[in-house]
Parts: structure tokens; sequence; C-alpha cells
């Protein structure tokens, strides 16, 4: 028995946060990567209960699965510049707002609009720093190209993406002076910018920063945000596992293959056919880590908690097994361990609710 749960209730109070410090802004819940890994419509129905009207997606058929779900009247918004036609014909039949990060997807937005004889809403997409998508700041006449030339788009947000907010305030602020100084400049071309926003989980709570129209939040639903614990939120997602081993070993025994570890006295140990691959002791933010963080990630011990004791993970987390020190734990197989995890490394796992 194992599964993935996530606790709507610590949900709840993470959105209760989210809005008291957004301070009014419109709160546009990013359900892109199934929902962080919570489960895509799940988590947007219970949203939508909750009060939030705005989504995010980064799909296609994320969007066509709200819209088929029901979710007829909500705004959801396209993240993603795209120039596919056929993307952009299924998301001008969903009535999705569009991201024009690009001319030439703005055209191809343009184009099918004028077409199928209806108006599209597009988003300006500002690309600051991230580098992955949006006009470069020096690009405003082909943003003014839109609202001059292009008749079936009606421009009803410009945003930003920061490319570091959870690791960096300085390149933060950088980048939200260059999206203002756009902004400026766009009022001053007589450009109507509609709901300008930039502000994404790390930013809202990290930094004392302007919140603007709205804010766009993924990790800080579940209380994913990397770096200390941010008061107000609290974590969600953790694995359930029966144990399905548990017995004695010897002094000098090793366990786990390469750097495997040889236990120092006689230990009791139990296992979990839970490991990385089903997300467990794997950080998604690595790639960005430097030389110290990477050190600390490596040498960092890894717990999980059984019958309200926590048990040391031995060795390395396996591909599918993970070994664990139960020596001062009363336990037996069948019982139940608890494996704190981000959701989004969730792999192979059905979901509980609770």
């Amino acid at each position: 028995m194992k599964h993935l749960v996530i606790d709507l209730r610590v949900v709840r109070n993470n959105l209760r946060a989210i809005k008291e410090r957004a301070e009014g802004a419109a709160v546009y819940a990013d359900l892109s990567a199934n929902a962080g890994g919570m489960g895509l419509l799940p988590v947007a129905k219970f949203l939508r209960d909750e009060g939030i009207k705005d989504f995010a997606v980064s799909d296609v058929a994320d969007a066509a699965i709200l819209r088929e779900q029901g979710f007829t009247k909500e705004r959801i918004m396209m993240l993603r510049s795209t120039a596919d036609p056929a993307e952009l014909s299924k998301l001008l039949q969903l009535g999705v707002i569009c991201t024009a990060g690009s001319y030439d997807a703005a055209v191809a937005i343009n184009g099918l609009a004028e077409s199928q004889g209806i108006t599209a809403q597009v988003q300006v997409n500002i690309d600051t720093g991230l580098g992955q998508y949006g006009f470069q700041p020096a690009e405003l006449d082909k943003v003014a190209a839109i609202y001059k030339y292009m008749s079936s788009l009606s421009v009803v947000g410009t945003f930003t993406t920061f490319s570091a907010s959870w690791r960096s305030k300085k390149l933060t602020f950088a980048q939200m002076d260059k999206f203002n100084i756009v902004l400026d400049r766009m009022i001053d071309m007589n450009l109507e910018p509609g709901w300008a926003h930039a502000c994404d989980s790390a930013a809202l709570f990290k930094y004392n920063i302007e919140h603007m129209d709205a804010v766009r939040v993924d990790t800080a639903l579940s209380g994913r945000i990397p770096g200390k614990p941010i008061q107000g939120l609290s974590k969600v997602g953790y694995i359930e596992a029966g144990l399905e081993e548990v017995g004695w070993y010897p002094k000098g025994h090793t366990i786990g293959s390469e750097r495997g570890y040889t236990t120092k006295a006689p230990t009791k140990i139990a296992i979990l056919s839970v490991g990385y691959y089903h997300g467990f002791g794997v950080d998604r933010y690595i790639s960005e880590r430097g030389m110290l963080g990477l050190l600390k990630f490596r040498r960092r011990s890894l717990f999980v908690r059984i019958n309200g004791a926590r048990a040391r993970v031995l060795g390395n987390v396996g591909l599918l097994h993970t070994v664990v020190d139960v020596t001062k734990i009363d336990c037996t197989v069948g019982d139940i361990a608890l494996l704190d995890v981000d959701p989004v490394n969730v792999k192979g796992l059905p979901i509980l609710y609770r």
C-alpha cells in the first residue's frame, strides 16, 4: 500500500496566507504541471470553491480539461506563448486568454481569430531576463503593432516572469524595474497594458515587492517555496507507504549499492517500496544550486516517520526502495511510514485527498 496524500485543509490555509499577502490583488492559480503534482481537476475545483476565479495553465490539454469539466465562466490564461496554429485554434475554441510573447505569435493569433470572426483576448509577455518567452524591452515597436494593426486582438494584460525570485532578491528587483520601465513606456505610447502582473510565489512571500493588479502562485499553494520556511505556509504532500520487511542485521552488514551504508552495530531495518522514481529524496531545484548548496544537499540526512518517531534513511534512496533504521522504534510489517515529498516530483502513485 502506497499513495501520495494531499491534505486540502493545508492548501486552504496556504491560500488564506496568499490572499492576505496579495493585499487585494487578484490571484491567478497556476495549475501547470498537474497543479504542481497535486492533481489538476481536484485542486482546480477546490480552489474554485474557495473563491478563485482566475487560472493559469501551460498546456492546451489542461485548458481543455478545465473547460470540459465545467470551468466555463472562469478566466483561464495560457502562460506559454505559441505560434502553433493547431494549439492556437484549440485555445481560441476554448475561450482561453492567449499569451503573445513574440510578433509571430501575435500575428498567428490575430489571423486565426480574424478567420473565425472573433476577437481574441491576449496578454503580452515581456522578457526581463528569463530568456524563454516574451518581447524584449527594446521591441516595443512590435508590441505597438498589436494595438495598431491587429484588430482581432484585445490586449487584456501585460506580464513578465522572474528568472530567480526564490534565490536572488537583487536580480528580482532589477527585473521588476525593467518591467515597470516597459509599462511606463507603453502608457507614454498610448498602449493600454491591461492587468499588469509579475509577482510569483517566491517574490510574493520573500520580498516586499509591488503586487500590481494580480499575482501568480504555484509553489505557495503547496507550501513548497524553496529556502527557509515561510511563516503562514505549510508543506503539502507526503507519501504513505507500508513497511514491507522488518528485521535485524549484524554489525558490518552493507546496505545499498555503490556508496552503500555499513552498519556499525546490530541494527533493526525496515524496507519501503518507495524510491526516487516515486519522488522521494528528489530536489527539483538541484540544477540551480551552487557548489555549497550541492554539498549540503548531498550530505543531508533523510528521515521518514513511523508510529510518530523519526527513522533515518540508511544509504542512498534507491530507484524503487528505501531502507530505514528502526532500531529504537516499535514497528512491524504493515505499519505505515510517512515520507515528505514535493508533489511535483511524484509519479507512479495514486493521490488520496484529505
